[in-house]
């Protein structure tokens, strides 16, 4: 690698650069001498080694009331790129903490249709976190056969789920396989019924309508929306009635 592209990638400009391999090589010198070097304006070349003398990459020594200017030695180089290193890693944890604090953007994503509502139940089973929720028999006979077989890949992936739904005669029949199919049904007055099934997992809330018509799910990725979901939930989980 040339180097001239190292010293660059070091945050020297290129007439820096230049004046400082020109410098290693006439060692002490004065700027007249440097500048007819190098093919540029005394003026120039004397900002350029005032801008590497502030780097630390620079001497000088004055004899007779001349400046004659001198590189330090290339090693220098090493121990100011160490210095860096050392200031940026003293200030990592204010840059990580302020990092911490921004707010999480929430990602959200529609699905259409029985379909979209499926790719929602996949989505469960692929991040493999229990979920907690409230459902409706409605999903259950709008996706038909398809889920008795997420319930059964659900519980081979050891799933588990915590469901409130309305009670009715449907929703106790299938309360009596919740052991088989780790989960765990409570119930809330049918006047209380739900009119849509909404289920928290990890960092995600999904919600689910199931209109014959027009189908759809609402999945929203946020941390903070869940752990807000989850407290509902557990508060309406106190209430809710095991039988």
């Amino acid at each position: 690698m040339e180097k001239e592209i190292v010293l660059r990638s070091l945050g020297l400009k290129d007439d820096e650069t230049k004046v400082y391999i020109e410098l290693l090589k006439l060692g002490q010198s004065k700027v007249n001498n440097i500048a007819r070097k190098v093919n540029l304006p005394r003026t120039t070349v004397y900002n350029i080694l005032n801008s590497l003398s502030l780097k630390g990459l620079v001497s000088y020594t004055i004899r007779s009331g001349v400046k004659f200017f001198e590189s330090v030695d290339p090693n220098r180089l090493i121990q100011l790129e160490q210095e860096k290193i050392g200031n940026l890693k003293s200030i990592l944890p204010d840059l990580e903490g302020m990092k911490n604090v921004v707010v999480e953007k929430p990602r959200i994503e529609i699905f259409e249709g029985k379909e979209g509502i499926k790719s929602i139940l996949e989505d469960i089973l692929k991040t493999g976190e229990s979920m907690a929720g409230y459902s409706i028999m409605e999903l259950l006979n709008l996706l038909g056969y398809y889920f008795p077989n997420f319930i059964k890949r659900r519980v081979k992936l050891g799933i588990k789920t915590r469901v409130i739904m309305a009670k009715s005669a449907e929703t106790v029949e299938l309360k009596k396989n919740d052991k088989n199919e780790l989960r765990e049904i409570r119930f809330m007055p049918e006047a209380s019924r739900f009119r849509l099934g909404c289920y928290v997992y990890g960092n995600k809330v999904a919600i689910l309508i199931t209109k014959k018509e027009e189908p759809l799910g609402i999945l929203i990725e946020n941390r903070e929306l869940a752990e807000t979901q989850r407290v509902i939930f557990e508060r309406l989980w106190k209430i809710a009635k095991k039988v």
